[in-house]
């Protein structure tokens, strides 16, 4: 009997120390929600399809290219700027990072861009990358653009803020505010332009302002209008 209750008791406590694996672990990724997000969305397959249709395009020299992860996926681009006679490229990926955006950075190129938008790192922060260490891979994709198509025109955008009273998005703005930090460091170090959209769209306690978002991280049709008149206004100056 004794024999039984112990294992009975070894039984739980393995259960409990699983359970608690697990917890540790899914807050890590982001918590529960970004966690069943993850599940229902198969990000790598949705990256892996994207590329493989921006291969099968043609060539567009001269385009203006729009680069990043779900932000710029999310924004018809090319209606938005609808003054613009120029072809304007979506460029973006659901879910994508500095390393993604590195390893597809020749179909990119090939089109010889006349411009190139970039915005991406906060899902490497969702997935608690050191923002330094995410600068690392951005300086690398930055390198890259500046040595293999010195002639586009290359802005570099900062990270937007979230609103974790909205939702809860795996990240919080004191840490999008330290990679904004780098990226701001990198455009001086390469005298590149820097789009500071994060200042525009947040609101007086520092969170994405809930005029501009639905969940917290991704923006409605008003807060991609603001984005657009920082772009216009920073091709003004």
């Amino acid at each position: 009997m004794n024999n039984n209750r112990r294992i009975l008791w070894f039984s739980l406590l393995l259960n409990l120390l699983l359970a608690a694996a697990l917890f540790f672990m899914v807050n890590r990724l982001g918590g529960w929600a970004y966690a069943l997000y993850r599940l229902r969305h198969d990000e790598a397959g949705l990256y892996h399809h994207r590329v493989q249709l921006f291969e099968m395009m043609h060539a567009s020299p001269g385009a203006i290219v729009f680069l990043g992860d779900s932000h710029t996926e999310q924004c018809e681009w090319q209606e938005l700027f609808h003054g613009d006679s120029t072809v304007i490229l979506n460029r973006g990926i659901v879910g994508d990072y500095v390393k993604g955006v590195l390893g597809r950075l020749d179909e990119v190129l090939r089109h010889k861009p006349r411009k190139i938008y970039l915005m991406v790192g906060v899902n490497d922060l969702v997935f608690k990358n050191k923002p330094e260490d995410v600068a690392t891979t951005y300086r690398e994709i930055v390198t890259q653009i500046r040595s293999k198509s010195p002639d586009s025109e290359l802005f570099l955008q900062s990270v937007l803020p979230v609103n974790n009273r909205i939702k809860k998005t795996g990240v919080n703005n004191e840490t999008i505010r330290a990679l904004n930090t780098q990226i701001a460091a990198i455009a001086r170090d390469y005298a590149l332009p820097y789009i500071d959209v994060y200042a525009d769209l947040k609101d007086a306690d520092d969170n994405l302002n809930q005029r501009y978002t639905e969940d917290g991280i991704h923006l409605n049709g008003v807060g991609y209008a603001v984005w657009k008149q920082r772009i216009l206004m920073m091709n003004d100056e």
